[in-house]
């Protein structure tokens, strides 16, 4: 048998392994806008290139996310803080699906109890 051939247990046969192919697998760039359906404006089999497109393109964050070949998704912000403005890993984990944009973000300080509250 050569290097590529796999054997069988069943049939006793060898079946040739295809590794020449292109990878299928691919690392997407997603607009995350509602009002652009999560249009897909850079795919690449090398997840380098895919984040470098986002941190040239998007260094601010959430305008667009990288979604990887399982369906897990992430955002880059280069300013990204933790909870008390420590730094952290300027990579994160990301859900489009309760984003909402800058112009759908109620103000600080508005609320549906406004007018009671004072």
């Amino acid at each position: 048998m050569s290097n590529g051939d796999v054997a069988t247990k069943d049939s006793g046969t060898s079946k040739k392994k295809d590794d020449s192919g292109p990878p299928t697998d691919r690392f997407k760039v997603r607009l995350s806008h509602p009002l652009d359906h999560r249009k897909t404006v850079f795919s690449s089999v090398s997840e380098s290139r895919a984040r470098r497109f986002i941190q040239n393109r998007y260094p601010r964050g959430s305008e667009a996310f990288l979604e990887l070949p399982d369906g897990s998704t992430e955002s880059y912000e280069a300013e990204r803080a933790g909870p008390h403005g420590e730094d952290v890993d300027q990579w994160g984990a990301f859900d489009p699906d309760s984003y909402l944009p800058p112009e759908e973000t109620p103000p600080p300080g508005e609320s549906a109890w406004q007018d009671v509250e004072g």
